[in-house]
C-alpha cells in the first residue's frame, strides 16, 4: 500500500509533490480483524476469563454492573454499567460477536441471554451454569418464544469437571479458539 501527501490545488509535475525535506512517512499495520468476545460479569470467573483472554487473538469487551467487585485482572479493567445498559450493549453489539454471560445474578443472566438469543446475529452465546440451570432457562425462554437451540450452557470444553475459575477460563478459551479456527 502506498500513500502520498499532496498539497491541495497544485498542478501535477514530474517532481515530487512535496519538497523532500517536508515528506513524512505514514506507516499502518494491517492485521486481520480479531473475533470479538463480549464478557458479562466481573466476579472470580470473569476476572479469570479476562486474564486468560488477554494474550489471545480476540478483541475483548469486558462489561459488569457491580463496581464493588473491583473488576481488574492482568492489566484489563471491566467497564461498569447499569443492568439496563448491559442489556442495551447486547443490542448495540456488531453481528458475529461471541457473548459469554457469568454475572452475579441469575435474573441478569436471564435478561442478557434472552437479549442475545433474541438478537440472533451472534457467533456464540455462552452461559455459565449447570445442566439444571440450562433446563430452567430453556423452559422460560421457550415459553416466551425464544429459541435456545444455539445456547451453550455450560460453557467451555465438555468433560472438564473442575469449577475453579482458572479452569473454566481455559476451557472457555479453548472452546472459542476451536470455534473461530474451525
Amino acid at each position: 500500500m502506498e500513500r502520498r501527501l499532496e498539497p491541495a490545488g497544485e498542478a501535477a509535475s514530474d517532481g515530487p509533490a512535496i519538497p523532500i525535506v517536508e515528506v513524512r512517512r505514514l506507516s499502518e499495520e494491517i492485521r486481520p480483524e480479531r473475533p470479538r468476545v463480549i464478557l458479562f460479569g466481573a466476579g472470580h470467573v470473569g476476572q479469570a476469563v479476562a486474564r486468560a483472554f488477554e494474550p489471545l487473538p480476540f478483541q475483548v469487551d469486558w462489561l459488569a454492573s457491580r463496581e464493588d467487585l473491583r473488576p481488574e485482572a492482568g492489566g484489563t479493567r471491566a467497564t461498569i454499567l447499569s443492568e439496563d445498559e448491559l442489556e442495551a450493549c447486547v443490542l448495540a453489539a456488531p453481528a458475529g460477536g461471541h457473548f459469554v454471560v457469568f454475572t452475579h445474578s441469575h435474573d441478569l443472566d436471564y435478561r442478557l441471554i434472552r437479549a442475545i438469543l433474541g438478537k440472533g446475529d451472534f457467533a456464540y452465546a455462552g452461559l455459565i451454569g449447570s445442566g439444571t440451570k440450562r433446563v430452567r432457562f430453556e423452559k422460560r425462554l421457550q415459553a416466551e418464544g425464544v429459541s435456545t437451540e444455539r445456547l451453550t450452557c455450560p460453557i467451555g470444553l465438555p468433560g472438564l469437571k473442575s469449577k475453579a475459575p482458572a479452569v473454566i477460563a481455559v476451557a472457555l478459551a479453548a472452546q472459542l479458539l476451536q470455534l473461530v479456527e474451525g
